[in-house]
């Protein structure tokens, strides 16, 4: 990480001795991998990232560490597996604490939805907001909500301080409990209006994901079986 930093000090300068724009930075860079023989890591078709149970547990872990607000926020943006712009606009009355529910009114395409919360996350946002009725459930140092930009660092900071090496993004959250709940055995169509997704073949990559993973563990299982056969 410190080489890392040295060098991006180091293009940094030059950067700013040709006084480039931002869009002529990012074709340099373009340019630098191109000679460089560097290409984006292919994914299949159909699978997506998410973290593993060990990785989710730290993760949320971590959060609480660093701080109790960031540990709510972070565990409510996985569980509810809220799109960045949906958890930055969730308002105390989005919130039914009783039926355990949170509305999305700016859902995707202006489309309202309710999702469901655990009991105890419920009652651990009922104590959070405390008096509070109306505004931003959780709200900035200066007042107002949080900017998507500010709660994707966030994430990125507190996976990185969890030691999870993969890159953590607000989406990997919402791919993380999709598929988490697929797997428990959650119908599909009902993660589908959880998720708000017009299409169920949206939805339905997360079970490809986790069939896909399946298919991995298996194959190990079996190569490390025929391994051992050979030496008994």
């Amino acid at each position: 990480m410190d080489n890392l930093q040295t060098i991006g000090k180091q293009i940094a300068k030059i950067f700013r001795k040709n006084g480039l724009s931002y869009q002529q930075t990012k074709k340099v860079v373009a340019y630098a991998r191109h000679e460089c023989g560097l290409k984006a890591p292919s994914q299949r078709k159909g699978v997506v990232d998410r973290l593993t149970k060990s990785e989710e547990d730290r993760f949320i872990n971590e959060a609480y560490a660093i701080d109790g607000r960031r540990g709510l926020m972070l565990r409510t943006l996985l569980e509810t597996g809220l799109r960045v712009s949906e958890f930055v606009a969730l308002q105390v009355e989005d919130i039914s604490f009783e039926e355990r529910l949170v509305i999305v009114r700016k859902g995707k395409g202006g489309k309202q939805r309710e999702v469901p919360i655990t009991l105890s996350l419920a009652r651990e946002l009922r104590l959070y907001v405390g008096v509070r009725n109306t505004g931003s459930v959780f709200q900035s140092p200066r007042g107002g909500p949080y900017s998507a930009r500010r709660i994707q660092q966030m994430v990125g900071e507190t996976a990185e301080a969890a030691g999870i090496t993969k890159r953590v993004y607000p989406h990997l959250l919402r791919h993380t409990i999709a598929t988490r709940l697929l797997n428990a055995g959650m119908p599909i169509e009902l993660v589908q209006k959880m998720l708000g997704h017009e299409r169920l073949d949206t939805t339905r990559i997360y079970a490809q994901s986790e069939t896909a993973t399946m298919k991995k563990g298996f194959d190990l299982a079996m190569k490390n079986r025929e391994l051992a056969d050979l030496h008994i």
